[in-house]
């Protein structure tokens, strides 16, 4: 049986025409803040807070109840979580208890949670985490604050790197809003960082800086002009792997794409919310944003077939923080925020309604395999999608249809991209690149320089 206080909830929410269901996450762990939504392979939500006098917790729903559970030694702020692709937690904070302040860096793999230093901030006080990625490997990539230089940390080969992101503003009338990053479909980092100068009315520029693996690349995307903070929040950049492009929202009324230099933006109706009152997710390379602030209630945007979109998705505004939003691989909207009225921690999902409900499941469609460049050298990507988590065979067979090379691959619903690297001893010439999956299987022709 549902948990009364969500059945209020709920009912309050058809009141009002909404179509949210929503309920406080043990409301006995008290105060909260900070806190950061996921939703793994089942459609299940996780949750990464601060609870007030306890430090970092992590909760997951079972289905039937939520798990709770504090990483020992763990406590922080500006927290950001991520799963990898065992639905694994994974989160970037900025440590509260240790001298000098350190980025901190903790997941759990079977049962057990490690917590790792990958900085130490160089001014007490100053020290801001920004956010979290994860590459395939699990390997974390992080960005951050060290008083006004901004750092970008990856871990590779068991280390942490830390390097610092060329944006130094000499400006000192400029103040830092905010960073965030992303991975591209290669793993490289997109990184963005946004500013404004307060003046007779502010103003905001947002730049966008890419890795190669050896220098950093720079690109401005916007300027604004709005009234900061209210226009003007921390960005939040996610990338598209069916595209390759990253995706920014940064202030009110506006939306960018791009990559490499090359930058759109467009008008969207993304409501005013106030500073750190905003985040969002893609779903099919579609944009879902959630924003608050203050009294103001609880709103989601996103962009459907039929254009932009937007709902209330409660009465109550926010305190302690930005609202946190997931979208699952069904489609459906998870939520979490703290509400203005009892200082609850809730989390609201949202209910499908009239043709929004999802079709009746169907046959999977045959992969679709592509390979680039074709004809390859030795090493090319290999791209396919699926449905549904399942162990992929890939195999590559020569014109008489001998194995030469294979692997096996768990992949994730949605977008797959993997870079094949034959051995040198596989000659040039014909051959045929095979998947297999769930009794689907797809054959094609590579021809090898």
């Amino acid at each position: 049986m549902r948990n009364p206080i969500g059945w209020l909830v709920i009912l309050t929410s058809v009141g009002l025409g909404q179509n949210w269901e929503m309920r406080p996450i043990v409301p006995e762990i008290g105060y909260t803040f900070d806190a950061d939504i996921v939703t793994d392979s089942l459609c299940l939500p996780h949750v990464a807070l601060n609870r007030s006098g306890y430090g970092l917790a992590y909760v997951s729903w079972t289905g039937d109840s939520w798990s709770f559970e504090c990483p020992v030694g763990a406590s922080g702020w500006d927290l950001d979580l991520c799963l990898d692709r065992n639905d694994n937690p994974h989160i970037g904070y900025v440590s509260s208890e240790w001298e000098p302040e350190e980025v901190r860096y903790a997941f759990r793999d079977g049962d057990s949670w490690h917590i790792e230093t990958a900085a130490e901030g160089r001014v007490r006080g100053w020290l801001r985490f920004g956010a979290l990625a994860l590459a395939r490997d699990r390997a974390p990539h992080m960005v951050f604050v060290d008083s006004v230089t901004i750092k970008y940390a990856y871990k590779s080969a068991g280390t942490w790197n830390v390097l610092t992101v060329p944006a130094y503003q000499a400006d000192p009338l400029k103040h830092l809003i905010g960073v965030s990053i992303a991975l591209d479909t290669s793993y490289r980092p997109g990184i963005a960082v946004d500013w404004y100068k307060s003046g007779y009315e502010d103003s905001l520029w947002l730049s966008f800086f890419e890795y190669d693996g050896e220098s950093w690349h720079r690109s401005d995307v916007d300027s604004a002009s709005g009234p900061a903070p209210f226009d003007f929040w921390v960005p939040q950049v996610r990338s598209d792997p069916a595209t390759d492009l990253f995706h920014i929202v940064y202030r009110a009324r506006a939306y960018a794409t791009g990559k490499d230099g090359n930058w759109q933006v467009e008008e969207a109706p993304v409501p005013s919310g106030g500073q750190y009152a905003c985040d969002f997710v893609l779903y099919r390379g579609r944009p879902h944003i959630v924003s608050s602030g203050g009294l103001f209630p609880v709103q989601c945007t996103w962009r459907s077939a039929a254009g932009w979109e937007t709902e209330w998705v409660g009465p109550s505004g926010t305190q302690d923080g930005s609202p946190s939003i997931a979208v699952d691989r069904k489609g459906r909207p998870h939520l979490t925020f703290v509400s203005c009225d009892d200082g609850y921690l809730y989390y609201a999902r949202r209910l499908f309604v009239g043709t929004e409900e999802p079709a009746p499941p169907v046959v999977q469609p045959k992969l679709q395999l592509q390979v680039h460049p074709n004809p390859a050298p030795r090493a090319f990507m290999l791209e396919f999608s699926v449905l549904s988590r399942t162990t992929a065979a890939i195999t590559f067979c020569d014109a008489l249809g001998r194995t030469v090379w294979s692997r096996e691959e768990e992949v994730q619903p949605g977008p797959y991209h993997s870079r094949v690297s034959l051995p040198a001893s596989i000659s040039p010439g014909v051959y045929f690149l095979q998947v297999e999956s769930d009794s689907q299987k797809s054959i094609e022709k590579v021809v090898l320089q």
